[in-house]
């Protein structure tokens, strides 16, 4: 074999090395499970946040939260590759992973409900565990997350 075909076999193994780990890493809930609130990050690559100071002012509901929790669980259960890290929005607080259909790369989204009266203030901020770019992916997500309160 040539010099180029070992160099060539090494970066296949790297990449493919590279895309197991981030298939089997776990998300650690210690780290990824925070308040929206906490990482209003306007503009940043990889994240929008719907936050006081995020990409979008924080939204409020007309329903209480039961509904509300019941709204985004339904959209984020049809989700394709999310699943529930840590928390309960029943609570008022939780965090889902989604990964990337072919890679599987990981990104949190953090849901915050607060209940004022009749009323729920909605905070979320989704942002990407690997990485600098996410390509728009978080925050179509929080749109689609955002549309189901439409509805």
């Amino acid at each position: 074999m040539t010099i180029l075909k070992y160099v060539l076999l090494a970066l296949v193994f790297v990449a493919l090395t590279g895309a197991a780990i981030v298939r089997v890493r776990p998300i650690d809930p210690a780290i990824w499970h925070v308040d929206p609130e906490t990482i209003a990050t306007k503009g940043e690559l990889g994240h929008f946040t719907v936050t006081s100071g995020g990409d979008l002012e924080s939204v409020r509901v007309t329903q209480g939260v039961p509904y509300v929790a019941t709204k985004l669980r339904e959209r984020l259960t049809a989700m394709a590759r999310t699943e529930l890290l840590a928390g309960s929005l029943e609570e008022g607080f939780a965090t889902y992973v989604t990964r990337s259909q072919i890679w599987a790369f990981p990104d949190v989204t953090n849901i915050k409900l607060v209940g004022e009266g009749e009323e729920t203030q909605v905070h979320i901020a989704a942002r990407l565990v690997y990485g600098q770019a996410d390509f728009g992916v978080n925050e179509a997500r929080v749109r689609e997350l955002l549309s189901a309160l439409e509805d």
